[in-house]
């Protein structure tokens, strides 16, 4: 069986697609993942990504989108646009905001990282040179204690 041909049969079986419907999604999306907009970084084909509770052909994703949507999915359950509606008002609205009225901010990166162990080393000499310049000397009167 010729690769065409294989990949004809693969599309009609897996997702009930022909290669022309396939096609003409890919058009539609422009050639590029849908989801983040690019092309597969491999030079292979896109993948057919489908629903996996009934079958239904969705369109075509990136290697990475589309594990990244299978993992989601795999791991909290079908109802995904929930989920990712409650992600979006999560981002949009951070609740450490609403509870303090205020925005905090702390590091800029990964935490843990050896950049970041760099940074709190820093910041600690740096805390270490204002305290010793706030710091009063108190002179000692030879014999007394300073109170």
């Amino acid at each position: 069986m010729s690769a065409e041909k294989a990949r004809a049969k693969r599309l009609w079986d897996n997702y009930g697609l022909t290669v022309e419907e396939w096609e003409t999604i890919l058009e539609f999306q422009r050639g590029v993942c849908f989801i983040c907009g690019k092309k597969q970084k491999s030079g292979k084909r896109l993948a057919t990504d489908h629903r996996h509770s009934d079958g239904l052909a969705r369109g075509l994703l990136c290697s990475q989108c589309n594990r990244l949507l299978g993992r989601i999915e795999a791991t909290f359950g079908i109802n995904i646009i929930e989920l990712l509606s409650r992600v979006v008002e999560y981002l949009l609205g951070p609740p450490a905001v609403a509870a303090l009225g205020r925005q905090v901010f702390g590091y800029a990166g990964r935490t843990g990282t050896k950049k970041h162990r760099k940074f709190l080393k820093r910041l600690k000499v740096r805390k270490e040179k204002k305290l010793k310049a706030v710091t009063p000397v108190i002179p000692l009167v030879a014999g007394k204690k300073a109170r």
